[in-house]
């Protein structure tokens, strides 16, 4: 498994190198349009500027483009839709002025909502392909307004042709939650030139559902059975997640017989999502630990929400050592199953299937297999009479190796992974104080040889996380018998990031680029229990991306926030 992130997605080193190069000299010899800086001293925090943050921007070829509109300040909920989820559908077709190929697409989402609304979550499908996940920031009774934006050329056999495209926002309005939330989706197609040849991509996408599958425990959910081309050569599954209620928050899940006793969610703090094809367990994926801009107390995520909160990647599942399985023509059964499920989860995903350019069939063989049914766990816990201590270990080895012979000659890949989790809780359930630190470690070697050679990329993985949070309700004030004095105190803090180490090694020639992206936030909430009123809301947060390669290019930003407002935005010249 691995989580596709640009700028690295989908690029050879020489085209990676390119791009962040591209990255570096935009932000290097452009006028940068920082975030006007301001002093903040409130307590009681009532607006916040709009949604920032210190990833790098994509930079678009400079070649001519059309834009083609899916949704323009698109209400959500659907106006007179049958429901707070029906979705915004219709069909798009390629722009006739600039026809493929295309040398990238790009995919503009920009949202505003005025009021008082949740989180909620965001897709796109095209063709019944998601293209697009994200989930929408929490608002200010005056409004904010935030944009996501994304490379998906490789939806290009998608594109070329008239589409059907789904948007989809549910959004419940009533009374207490008055935010309707309003949507305008682009895709923009850029044409190709000497400097910018068309991009790459796979031959065909195979949608798995057109929507989301929804897991409920343990048990395998199944979309309708898919048929591949007869002549794949690569084979990739693209993925996304989400854990919902409960298991919005699963790595701070505690033991089933504890969660039970005590009203919490249960599960432990260890998930696994499980990939089968035909009943055969053909990948993993140990999910992200995301947290949206609702997450543990709002007043962290202000400007600066979690890392990839507004677009979310798919994780990447190589299943090319199962072509001699896939390339049959028959349907095959891709199935999801969550272990240690705690409530429920969704999702989706396609197969990016790469097509011999000769041949019209291919066969192969799966040559290796070392997969367990499950990874190994364990937890330790101390429990007293109103506190615990948890600590939570997991892992997991796999190597899968198969080949397929191609129209040059027979090509064996092998993917090998290794996994390590760790997780460690304290609870007070007298204050519900839980202090959380964890990490997921995965590391991915995928070796390619056949008759050009040797490719061997290796994917280094860390997921750390840190936390803590408590819900108080002082007891002077909850004995006093005074209604008019009760309020709840809500403090937090979250240490976050994602860090990545790819290195590909093709034929001796060695290329390594590094991602780093981390969210750090604290923050208190006071609020009345009978007026609702906020006596304290305060938060600051910050992030700091670096992103570099081997050659010399880097990037790195660092913004801060107080009280809702950026207070420093740093571009780093050294990485």
């Amino acid at each position: 498994m691995i989580q596709a992130r640009n700028p690295l997605q989908n690029h050879s080193p020489a085209t990676t190198h390119s791009k962040l190069l591209a990255i570096s000299l935009i932000l290097v010899v452009s006028t940068i349009s920082f975030t006007a800086l301001r002093p903040v001293s409130a307590t009681a925090e009532t607006g916040y500027e709009n949604p920032v943050t210190a990833a790098p921007q994509l930079v678009p070829p400079r070649t001519a483009s059309c834009t083609v509109t899916l949704a323009q300040s698109q209400p959500f909920p659907v106006p007179g839709g049958n429901g707070y989820d029906t979705p915004l559908t219709g069909t798009i077709n390629p722009p006739s002025s600039c026809p493929a190929p295309w040398s990238m697409i790009v995919l503009n989402f920009t949202g505003s909502v005025t009021g008082r609304q949740f989180d909620r979550e965001a897709m796109i499908w095209i063709s019944n392909a998601m293209i697009y996940m994200g989930t929408t920031p929490e608002p200010t009774p005056a409004g904010i307004t935030w944009h996501a934006i994304k490379d998906v050329s490789q939806y290009t056999p998608l594109l070329n042709q008239p589409a059907n495209f789904t948007v989809q926002v549910p959004n419940l309005v009533n009374k207490v939650y008055t935010g309707i939330i309003y949507i305008t989706a682009t895709l923009t197609f850029y044409q190709t030139s000497p400097a910018f040849p068309a991009a790459n991509h796979p031959d065909t996408i195979v949608p798995l559902s057109g929507s989301f599958l929804f897991l409920f425990g343990p048990t395998p959910v199944s979309p309708k059975p898919v048929t591949l081309p007869t002549n794949p050569d690569r084979v990739n599954l693209e993925m996304w997640s989400k854990g919902n209620s409960c298991d919005e928050f699963w790595y701070a899940s505690q033991p089933d017989a504890y969660a039970n006793a005590n009203g919490l969610c249960g599960g432990g703090a260890f998930r696994e999502i499980q990939i089968s094809i035909d009943g055969t367990l053909a990948g993993v994926v140990w999910p992200f630990p995301y947290l949206f801009t609702g997450g543990i107390n709002p007043y962290l995520w202000r400007p600066i929400p979690a890392v990839d909160a507004f677009n979310e990647p798919p994780y990447l599942v190589d299943l090319t050592p199962f072509i001699g399985m896939l390339a049959d023509g028959q349907p095959h059964t891709i199935s999801f199953s969550v272990v240690n499920n705690g409530f429920y989860w969704q999702i989706d995903g396609n197969l990016l299937v790469y097509r011999d350019p000769v041949l019209t069939t291919t066969t192969g063989k799966l040559t290796s297999y070392q997969v367990s049914p499950s990874a190994t766990q364990s937890v330790s816990q101390t429990i007293n009479a109103n506190s615990a201590l948890f600590s939570f270990t997991s892992s997991r080895d796999l190597t899968i190796a198969g080949y397929v012979d191609t129209s040059q000659g027979r090509v064996t890949t092998s993917v090998a992974q290794s996994f390590e989790f760790t997780n460690n809780q304290v609870l007070d359930l007298i204050n519900f104080l839980e202090n959380l630190k964890g990490t997921e470690t995965i590391t991915t070697t995928t070796t390619t040889s056949g008759p050009s050679g040797t490719s061997i990329v290796t994917v280094a993985d860390s997921y750390p996380i840190a936390m803590t949070s408590m819900f108080q309700i002082p007891g002077a004030l909850a004995s006093s018998g005074n209604p008019a004095t009760l309020k709840f105190i809500l403090p937090a803090t979250v240490d976050q990031s994602f860090i990545r180490t790819t290195t590909t090694n093709t034929n001796g020639h060695i290329f390594t680029a590094s991602i780093s992206d981390t969210v750090r936030a604290e923050a208190v909430l006071v609020r009345s229990l009978t007026t609702g009123v906020n006596a304290v809301a305060s938060g600051t947060d910050s992030e700091h991306y670096i992103l570099s390669d081997s050659s010399g290019v880097c990037f790195n930003h660092v913004i801060k926030a107080a009280q809702g407002f950026v207070t420093a935005d740093t571009l780093i010249p050294a990485c």
